[in-house]
């Protein structure tokens, strides 16, 4: 999927609220995290972008929570 249907997408479903919450999209990224075969050569770039998406999701939670 191209990035600009990528973004379009997303937009529409978090409209509809068919996005996780965010406790619910840091246990799917750790569920992610626990599929990546640690034998390719792609492992640690792949598991490095899912915990900085983590810690995206994480800061804007604790940013809602708690505004700097």
């Amino acid at each position: 999927m191209e990035k600009t249907k990528a973004l379009v997408t997303v937009i529409e479903m978090a409209r509809a609220g068919l996005g996780f919450t965010p406790a619910d999209a840091l246990d799917h990224i750790a569920t992610l995290i626990a599929q990546e075969d640690a034998q390719s050569p792609f492992h640690d770039r792949r598991v490095e972008e899912l915990l900085r998406l983590g810690a995206c999701i994480w800061s804007l939670r604790r940013d809602l929570v708690t505004p700097r």
